[in-house]
């Protein structure tokens, strides 16, 4: 009877350290075929929305792709900040998250525009900040991800520095002869390129001698006008509401860009019902401080998402406009 208990208990050690061995494998990288990074910039205010954001990508991936989320942070940035973004991977797996202690770079730099953080600067640094990659995707937290985003990551960039959603800047802004005017908000970065030409020098020198007129954004832009490309409409299109100033509907945007764009009006209006990621851009009153019945179609997945997410109780006694609803999701 002794030996048979002493038996039973090797044969349970046994099973318990495979169980262990295998979900080891199920969350190391090596067992993805694909493996994509992405780079964000946040401070302790956004850290609920990056959540969303991120488990939005998660929720919509396939089963063979592994996200590697880097996250410029300030020096400032909460442990517990960092907790809550961590379970984001716990519950979903499919990802590793790397922080990048940006501490107070960029703290002397203006935006010109008041209600824009510090953090905006920090994606100039990324080809500094992140070695192991040839290019990378950069979002801001106010979009949200439908799809998987593997296409998106494998668009060949050629000889661009910088790719992304035609900013409707390109109707009215001429820079040195061409259009080619992105919004920073989704972006894909050639990481490559961008080290061989020394960025960081070159956005320090630019900005020390003249000074920026629209935060990051203007910078990237400038220097880099002849090396910018447009992304296809599904990856950065605005969620259209009606009334608003740029962004009413698909047609109106579409006419702002005055011919400057890389589609017709008919492909961003398609693009409007096939989107792979959505972009709040143009409206400073973001998902998560609005009334949920204020919302788009597309506005109202930010509480959906945020209901797949790990902090989803949290989520609910910070945005208590959204109490009502969550009650109803629970």
């Amino acid at each position: 009877m002794q030996l048979l208990n002493i038996i039973t208990k090797i044969i349970f050690l046994i099973f318990f350290i495979l169980l262990i061995e295998s979900n080891l494998k199920l969350k190391s990288p090596i067992n993805f075929k694909i493996h994509i990074p992405i780079a964000f910039a946040i401070n302790n205010l956004f850290t609920y929305p990056l959540i969303v954001l991120l488990t939005s990508i998660l929720y919509n991936s396939k089963q063979s792709t592994f996200y590697f989320f880097h996250i410029m942070i300030p020096g400032n940035f909460l442990e517990e900040n960092k907790n809550k973004i961590n379970g984001v991977c716990k519950k979903y797996e499919k990802c590793e998250i790397i922080y990048l202690n940006m501490g107070e770079k960029y703290k002397d730099w203006k935006t010109n525009i008041g209600y824009y953080p510090i953090t905006v600067f920090y994606r100039l640094s990324l080809s500094d900040l992140v070695q192991n990659f040839k290019k990378i995707i950069y979002l801001d937290c106010d979009t949200m991800v439908h799809s998987d985003l593997t296409d998106f990551y494998n668009i060949e960039m050629g000889d661009s520095y910088y790719m992304g959603f035609p900013g409707h800047e390109v109707g009215y802004l001429d820079i040195n002869g061409t259009r080619n005017f992105i919004n920073s908000g989704v972006m894909l970065i050639n990481l490559e390129m961008l080290r061989k030409v020394n960025v960081s020098l070159l956005f320090d020198n630019y900005y020390y001698t003249y000074g920026t007129k629209k935060v990051d954004e203007y910078l990237i832009n400038v220097i880099f006008y002849n090396k910018i490309s447009f992304l296809p409409f599904i990856y950065g299109i605005p969620d259209f509401e009606k009334g608003e100033k740029i962004a009413d509907s698909p047609s109106f945007f579409w006419k702002t860009l005055n011919g400057y764009s890389n589609g017709t009006e008919e492909e961003m209006i398609s693009a409007s019902n096939n989107r792979v990621i959505t972009h709040g851009a143009y409206r400073m009153d973001k998902w998560w401080t609005r009334n949920y019945d204020s919302l788009s179609e597309i506005g109202k997945k930010w509480i959906y998402y945020a209901s797949k997410s790990n902090v989803f109780d949290d989520i609910c006694n910070q945005y208590i406009q959204y109490q009502s609803v969550c009650s109803i999701i629970k």
